[in-house]
């Protein structure tokens, strides 16, 4: 039989592509049993005697209507099957991943050397997943590991290695049974590990990253948690990786009420000691759309923080002084927020909402730029 396996979230990278495990896997697994296996290029399920769509990420491109019957046709992966990982079969969850399993399309997708870069990495790398029930470690995820000394990094497709116990602990076992030199004890990730403690936060902090590792902060930051912050590696990017989501473990009144002001107060206040996550927030946390709006304002002005943090003469020169209002003020047609035009008018708005709902915040709008420490 001819296998083809397709890789729905080939699309959804803009810069870094990140190989399929499971795809992986399966090539490995068909091949050893002398079918043919291979990445298809596109949605062909009509070239093949079975055909495989794995997809993780949401994307709205949709599938094309098919007349092949689903006795030779399946869809798998986190955006068909949900929160829940849905293993394989044992006998393929132990293969060892095919990560040549992408030279195939190699040329249609790289364009630029970071994209280059990044398939490098993702053939380098040893890539596992540590739990099948993502609460757990599976007790056979060491016969995923190929054990070659020129691989350089360990990527983790589990979809929270927060949630599964002693996960932290075994991957640092697991780079130093596989590498001795530091430089190639690095981590990737494919989805972010959640954190709902400064110290569960810092201790995955402490990994060097590979281009693509992202740590989820779920809460706001307090003053006392600064001057751990500030001793996190900084010559690495594990911190611009990472994101915090001020919206989890908070109730919605206390968010709108007290919450919305730490967290705007702790960006401006780390922005003196030149640290900056990125925010992210759950779309369906707010019952009015118009706090939703403040969120990505907000949000907007802290990618402008990040973008300018490299800039050390402009940090010296603006940012430290820099308010809210100064910055939504400078705003042109030019400005873009998530693909689309953000007028001044609509800020305008938004800050007159802010004055009659939360007027400590609006003050802070006007005059807070951050507390030096």
């Amino acid at each position: 039989m001819s296998y083809g396996l397709y890789d729905g979230d080939l699309n959804s990278y803009d810069r870094i592509p990140f190989f399929n495990l499971e795809l992986m896997k399966m090539a490995t697994y068909y091949r050893h049993h002398h079918e043919i296996a291979s990445l298809s290029p596109s949605f062909s399920p009509q070239m093949y005697s079975y055909f495989v769509v794995r997809q993780d990420y949401y994307n709205s491109k949709g599938y094309p209507h098919t007349d092949i019957p689903l006795d030779r046709l399946s869809f798998h992966g986190r955006f068909f099957d949900g929160e829940t990982y849905k293993p394989l079969p044992l006998d393929m969850e132990i293969c060892q991943p095919d990560v040549n399993l992408y030279d195939k399309i190699e040329s249609e997708i790289v364009h630029n050397k970071t994209l280059k870069n990044g398939f490098s990495v993702m053939r380098r790398a040893e890539h596992i997943r540590l739990s099948l029930d993502g609460k757990t470690i599976w007790p056979s995820f060491e016969r995923q590991l190929r054990h070659d000394p020129t691989h350089f990094g360990l990527i983790l497709h589990d979809y929270d290695l927060g949630a599964i116990n002693d996960s932290l602990d075994i991957v640092h076992d697991i780079l130093n049974d596989l590498y001795r030199s530091s430089a190639f004890k690095r981590i990737g990730t494919k989805f972010p590990v959640q954190t709902n403690t400064i110290d569960s936060l810092l201790s995955w902090l402490e990994f060097n990253p590979l281009q693509q590792f992202n740590v989820q902060y779920n809460g706001i930051f307090i003053p006392d948690d600064y001057e751990k912050l500030v001793l996190v590696n900084p010559h690495t990017t594990v911190i611009e990786q990472s994101t915090i989501n001020p919206t989890r473990n908070i109730s919605y009144e206390n968010f709108i009420n007290t919450g919305i002001i730490q967290l705007f107060e702790s960006i401006l206040d780390l922005r003196r000691l030149h640290i900056n996550f990125s925010l992210n927030y759950d779309k369906d946390f707010f019952t009015d759309n118009k706090w939703k709006e403040v969120m990505r304002l907000i949000q907007m002005f802290n990618q402008h923080i990040h973008y300018y943090l490299s800039d050390k003469d402009y940090m010296k020169r603006v940012a430290p002084y820099e308010t809210f209002y100064s910055y939504v003020k400078s705003l042109t047609k030019k400005h873009i927020l998530f693909g689309s035009r953000y007028p001044k008018e609509k800020a305008a708005e938004l800050f007159q909402f802010v004055r009659e709902n939360n007027y400590e915040l609006f003050v802070r709008f006007y005059e807070y730029t951050g507390e030096s420490k």
